[in-house]
């Protein structure tokens, strides 16, 4: 799946947080400040959800709760290219940035995990009860106007909306057309950056322990 749209939430609230990497019981701790409602509220992600923390097969098992709805990011496409092609400088570099965890799983369990982060989107879009729209992808979203059907099928527009950085390291404040919002993870920021329509929100959980969850508007 490219795209996942959400009509607006009728019964509850919504929330976004930023890169998770293994954090579950931070999750869960966010959640709980908020007195999240697990049968009204949602709660969607902006990818990241393995590696670096503890609790990596927690995080991905989170996929199949009706209450949590993640974009894909750059770790769960690298976790799927090992399962599958076992390309050993892909291997390597994995490992280097938290992915050693997945060393103590069988070529089953890898393959089972590969499925399962394969159905995630790469953006999701979301109507707010207001008739606002949001869109939530994991670096950044790599046009300037809204068209993701550009974007689909096209490797390199999809790579950079995976991948790249230079959106938040060069403060380019630029509004992209067509969409209200548009909430990113990937590059580490102290304190969630919002630049022209775009939030930038991760907080490097994993290092800092400090997972930014915000209420969407």
């Amino acid at each position: 799946m490219f795209l996942q749209s959400f009509k607006p939430n009728t019964q509850g609230r919504d929330f976004v947080i930023g890169d998770l990497h293994g954090m579950y019981d931070l999750l869960m701790e966010k959640l709980e400040s908020v007195e999240f409602n697990y049968d009204k509220d949602r709660c969607f992600s902006c990818g990241d959800l393995i590696d670096r923390g503890p609790d990596s097969a927690k995080c991905i098992s989170l996929i199949h709760q009706p209450w949590f709805f993640p974009a894909r990011g750059n770790h769960e496409d690298t976790l799927i290219r090992v399962a599958r092609e076992k390309p050993t400088e892909v291997l390597d570099n994995w490992v280097a940035n938290g992915g050693e965890w997945h060393l103590d799983l069988s070529d089953n369990e890898m393959k089972s995990f590969a499925d399962q982060l394969d159905q995630l989107p790469y953006l999701i879009e979301v109507e707010l009860s207001n008739d606002r729209h949001i869109a939530i992808c994991h670096a950044q979203f790599p046009l300037n106007h809204w068209a993701p059907d550009k974007i689909e099928g096209n490797v390199e527009l999809t790579e950079q909306m995976q991948w790249r950085r230079d959106k938040v390291q060069t403060l380019d404040k630029s509004v992209v057309q067509g969409i209200d919002e548009i909430y990113c993870g990937h590059t580490i920021v102290a304190e969630p950056v919002t630049l022209g329509n775009t939030h930038f929100i991760d907080t490097g959980a994993y290092a800092s322990e400090v997972l930014t969850l915000l209420k969407l508007y």
